[in-house]
């Protein structure tokens, strides 16, 4: 039997054993289905019951087209992830994106993917202009090919706060995705290597999942589509499982509910591929306070027992913050004869230092697994205001932001806290943007001025960081050594909290 196509009850969802025997199957046709097509309804369900699995993929090295690398205990990972970040942005190119305020339109979902060196993003939008588009691929050309952070794109030895500087044109929308079928609002979104699953609604039937493929190109059309049960489809998940074949979640009312789909083969370009609808969760099934509505909602899995777990990003804390603070949230995955989530964590991010906002996550939010296996969240503004008509964004990065930097003195930095505890807002130092920022005055660096009361660095042996009490390199200092290792201090251990007026690295 097929779920309803209406508003979804609060009913307790069907067993996923039961709609294995039961169900009807949502299919997923190959490319020439076509821009205005739906999916097709396949009969057969002989297969279904082999995709019933806990795991997702553990194999997965960073860098492949079609699955993202597991991540060593995705809870402590998560908790790790810097709640102050790095601010990025990027130009329009050539492209017009209609969402200024004011108006409904604005940005919905971002995944960086490993193309080009993990130098590309895809951006979905609402987009309801004539001629428009649901997404756009961009280009970071200034950004690092190492698969690891990307650093602040928005520095400069002239301007004191990053948020009033504008990125360079290089980084830049390359490509966009047009609107199909009269599918307006793309939304949130999740990537298994270059492989895009974009939901879109506000079209004339059935909200729907789009795959993209930008292994083949960098302006793909879709190669297959996933219809849901609803009018609505806010947010895809996708994750490859550990038996090769995928998980899809569609999001629907806000995510309120969750609908099930299991690939039936491992390669999800095949014109054979079928998308078997399993199962229906809704938020009901979780602890008041426990879900929200989500803009974003990402699949990870962990290296350590192939548990998956689901991250998501929104504004407002549940129960743990103000409606106006942007949070993401870390659930439990089990898949095991019904979808079921349980609530691990939660992280209270924020989008500025001491300037103006310069992201919304309750507009794009996305997880990124790097080349050291940590994860990295990426969020935008949601709309496009930044300096010279760009667009605004924040790196999240983890607390220690390089596994490369004791033995590369190109990978190695030093992080600047506000508070004691290592907690607040503050400024990252890496060896390689020495040159672009004016290290010989914190007042030009954000206001940081007699600001850092904390310290976290990893330096390589025969370098230290000279911290001085006054400007220009002079006064009272302390040194930080290069050890090779991660290190960390409060500085008024030291006598040095609210000191710290320059900084410059040295070689012994």
């Amino acid at each position: 039997m097929f779920l309803s196509r209406h508003t979804p009850s609060r009913a307790p969802a069907l067993a996923l054993a039961g709609l294995l025997s039961f169900a009807g199957l949502a299919g997923c046709g190959p490319e020439s289905t076509g821009p205005g097509a739906t999916a097709s309804e396949p009969a057969a369900t002989s297969r279904a019951a082999s995709l019933v699995t806990l795991g997702g993929d553990t194999s997965c090295a960073w860098g492949s087209v079609d699955c993202n690398p597991c991540v060593p205990d995705v809870p402590a990972r998560f908790n790790a992830i810097r709640d102050h970040g790095e601010v990025l942005g990027f130009s329009p190119g050539t492209f017009n994106f209609n969402v200024a305020y004011p108006g409904s339109n604005h940005w919905e979902g971002i995944q960086r993917l490993p193309l080009g060196s993990g130098r590309y993003f895809v951006l979905s939008k609402r987009d309801g202009n004539a001629g428009g588009n649901v997404g756009h691929l961009v280009h970071m050309a200034t950004r690092n090919g190492d698969g690891l952070r990307f650093r602040s794109n928005r520095l400069s030895t002239s301007i004191a706060q990053p948020e009033d500087t504008a990125p360079p044109g290089d980084d830049r929308a390359v490509t966009a995705l047009p609107v199909l079928g009269g599918y307006t609002h793309g939304g949130g979104m999740q990537a298994v290597g270059n492989i895009v699953a974009l939901p879109m609604e506000e079209g004339p039937g059935a909200g729907r999942i789009a795959l993209y493929d930008y292994n083949s190109s960098l302006n793909p059309s879709p190669f297959a589509y996933v219809a849901g049960n609803t009018a609505n489809a806010g947010t895809a998940s996708l994750s490859k499982l550990s038996n090769g074949r995928y998980l899809l979640l569609l999001g629907q009312y806000d995510a309120k509910s969750l609908e099930v789909f299991f690939s039936s083969e491992n390669n999800l370009r095949s014109g054979t591929n079928q998308w078997l609808r399993t199962d229906q969760w809704y938020d009901g099934e979780l602890a008041s306070g426990d879900w929200g509505p989500f803009q974003n909602l990402n699949l990870v899995t962990d290296c350590n027992d192939s548990q998956l777990y689901l991250v998501g990003t929104r504004l407002g804390g549940l129960r743990w913050g103000a409606v106006s603070d942007d949070h993401a949230h870390l659930y439990r995955v089990n898949i095991d004869g019904h979808l079921r989530l349980e609530h691990v964590a939660s992280k209270h991010l924020y989008c500025s230092n001491d300037g103006s906002r310069q992201c919304n996550l309750d507009a794009a939010g996305g997880v990124f697994v790097d080349a050291d296996r940590n994860l990295l969240l990426y969020a935008t503004e949601h709309a496009d205001d930044g300096p010279a008509g760009s667009v605004k964004m924040v790196e999240f990065r983890n607390t220690w932001a390089d596994a490369r930097c004791g033995a590369d003195i190109s990978h190695a930095y030093v992080d600047f806290y506000d508070d004691s505890d290592f907690s607040d807002r503050g400024f990252i130092y890496d060896y390689v943007d020495g040159g672009l920022k004016n290290w010989g005055s914190f007042h030009s660096i954000d206001a940081f001025n007699d600001k850092a009361s904390a310290v976290r660095w990893c330096i390589p042996p025969g370098w230290r960081v000279r911290l001085y009490g006054d400007s220009n390199y002079s006064g009272s200092y302390k040194d930080l050594i290069g050890s090779g290792t991660l290190r960390e201090v409060n500085l008024n251990s030291w006598s040095f909290g609210d000191k710290v007026s320059s900084a410059r690295w040295l070689a012994f």
